[in-house]
C-alpha cells in the first residue's frame, strides 16, 4: 500500500533542493511506519499475554473446583457410612432383615475396599486425591505468564492443603479403617465365612461389636471437620483468585464448556434408528432403538462367568417407552410394565456338587438390575442432546451422572 505524506509547514519553509525535501518525507514516513508497526505489535502482544494469563488462571481454578467436588463426594460418603453404621449398631439384633445394599455400605465404610456399585468412582477419587502435584510445573514461564505473586501464593497453599489432607487420610489414626487389608483378605479369601447370606450377616454383626468400629465412628466428627475446613479454605482461595485475575462466572462457564466439537440441532429423523453404546469388551452391549412413532426399546446383553461352572451365563433384558425431543433435550418415559428379563445358562457346564451355587447365581441375575430399578420412582429421564455433523454419533448428558456416547449402527 502506497501512502503519500504532505510536507508539514516546517518543511515548506526550508530552502534547498527537492532532494532534501524528499529525504525529509522519507524519514518522516519511515518514523511513522516504525511507530505504527511496533505500537500495534505491542498491543497485540499485550492482548495475547492477557489471554494466556487468564487461560492459565482458569485452568488452575478449574482444577481447584474439581478437587472441591471430589472432597465433597468423600464427605457425603463419610456422612452416609457413619449414619448406616450407627443405625446398624442400634439395630444389631435385626440384621437378618437389613438389605444387602445397606450391609455393603457399612462394609465399605469400615474396610479399605468397596463392594457397592460405585467402586470405580471411589477408586478414582482416592487416586485423584493422591495426586498432590500442581498441574503446572511452576516454571519461570508460568511465573511470567501469570505475573501475580498473590495468585501463586494461593495456589501453592491450595496444593499444600491437598497434600496435607491426603497425608492425613493415609497416615493419621483418625482415618485408619477399623479393618486392614490383611483382615479383608482373611474374610474374603481365607475363609468361607462370607460365601452365604447367613455368614455375611454374622460377619457384619461381629464387626459391629468390634471396639475398633466404635472408635472409628467416634472419630467421625474429626474427619468431617478436616473435609469441611479444606472446602472452606479452598472456596476462599478460588474467590480471591477470580478477583485477582478479573475472572467472572461466565468466563469459567465458557472455559468449562469450551470445546471444538461441531454439533447441530437434532431432528426426529436424525434420532430414528438403532444406537449402540460402544463397549471395549465382548460380554456387554447396550442399544437403544428409536422408532418413527416415538417409541423406543432399550436392549442390554451381558454374559458372565464364575468359578462354579465353565462357560458363560447370558443375561438379556429390555424395557420400552416413548421419546420426544424438547428443545435441546431428549426426554424418555420408560414403561415399567414392558420390562423383560431372560437368563440363559445353556452355554455352561458344571459338576453336580455345584448345582446349588449355579442356581443361586441364576436367581441373582434374574433380579431387576439396579439401573432399571431406579426408574420405578422416576421413569421420566431428560438428557441434554448433541449430534455430530455426520449424524452418526450421539452425546447424551445426564445432570449429575456424566456424559454417554452412542454410535448409529442401523
Amino acid at each position: 500500500m502506497n501512502i503519500k505524506f504532505k510536507m508539514p509547514k516546517f518543511g515548506r519553509k526550508l530552502t534547498g533542493s527537492s532532494m532534501t525535501k524528499e529525504l525529509l518525507l522519507t524519514i518522516l514516513g519511515t518514523t511513522i511506519s516504525i511507530v505504527l508497526t511496533f505500537g500495534t505489535a505491542h498491543l497485540i502482544e499485550r492482548r495475547q499475554a492477557e489471554q494466556a494469563r487468564k487461560l492459565m488462571a482458569m485452568t488452575i481454578i478449574n482444577d481447584m473446583d474439581d478437587t472441591m467436588a471430589t472432597v465433597q463426594r468423600i464427605l457425603e460418603a463419610e456422612e452416609e457410612g457413619y449414619g448406616v453404621t450407627i443405625y446398624l449398631m442400634e439395630n444389631m439384633d435385626c440384621l437378618d432383615s437389613i438389605s444387602d445394599d445397606t450391609l455393603k455400605m457399612f462394609f465399605d465404610y469400615v474396610t479399605p475396599t468397596s463392594l457397592t456399585s460405585n467402586r470405580q468412582f471411589v477408586m478414582q477419587e482416592r487416586q485423584y486425591m493422591k495426586n498432590s502435584e500442581n498441574i503446572l510445573t511452576m516454571s519461570q514461564d508460568s511465573w511470567r505468564t501469570l505475573n501475580d505473586r498473590r495468585f501463586f501464593m494461593n495456589i501453592q497453599e491450595f496444593y499444600n492443603y491437598k497434600a496435607l489432607l491426603n497425608s492425613q487420610s493415609e497416615e493419621d489414626v483418625v482415618y485408619e479403617k477399623p479393618f486392614t487389608r490383611n483382615d479383608l483378605s482373611r474374610m474374603l479369601m481365607d475363609t468361607d465365612e462370607m460365601s452365604s447370606r447367613e455368614g455375611y450377616v454374622a460377619m457384619c454383626r461381629s464387626m459391629l461389636k468390634s471396639v475398633r468400629v466404635k472408635r472409628y465412628a467416634d472419630f467421625h466428627a474429626q474427619r468431617v471437620y478436616d473435609y469441611e475446613y479444606f472446602l472452606w479454605c479452598t472456596i476462599q482461595m478460588i474467590e480471591e483468585n477470580k478477583f485477582l485475575m478479573n475472572i467472572t462466572e461466565e468466563d469459567m462457564k465458557d472455559f468449562v464448556n469450551g470445546t471444538h466439537m461441531k454439533v447441530r440441532k437434532v431432528s426426529d429423523s436424525d434420532l430414528v434408528g438403532t444406537w449402540e453404546n460402544p463397549s471395549p469388551v465382548e460380554n456387554y452391549m447396550a442399544t437403544f432403538e428409536y422408532r418413527k412413532d416415538h417409541t423406543f426399546t432399550m436392549h442390554v446383553f451381558e454374559s458372565m462367568n464364575d468359578v462354579s461352572f465353565r462357560g458363560r451365563i447370558v443375561q438379556r433384558y429390555s424395557i420400552a417407552g416413548t421419546w420426544t425431543i424438547e428443545g435441546d433435550s431428549l426426554v424418555k418415559v420408560f414403561d415399567m410394565k414392558s420390562y423383560k428379563m431372560e437368563v440363559d445358562d445353556s452355554g455352561i457346564t458344571y459338576q453336580p456338587n455345584q448345582a446349588a451355587a449355579v442356581e443361586k447365581m441364576k436367581k441373582e441375575l434374574s433380579q431387576m438390575p439396579h439401573v432399571i430399578k431406579e426408574l420405578e420412582t422416576n421413569p421420566r429421564i431428560s438428557q441434554g442432546l448433541n449430534i455430530d455433523e455426520s449424524g452418526t454419533r450421539l452425546q447424551l448428558n445426564d445432570s449429575g451422572a456424566g456424559v454417554a456416547h452412542y454410535r448409529k449402527i442401523k
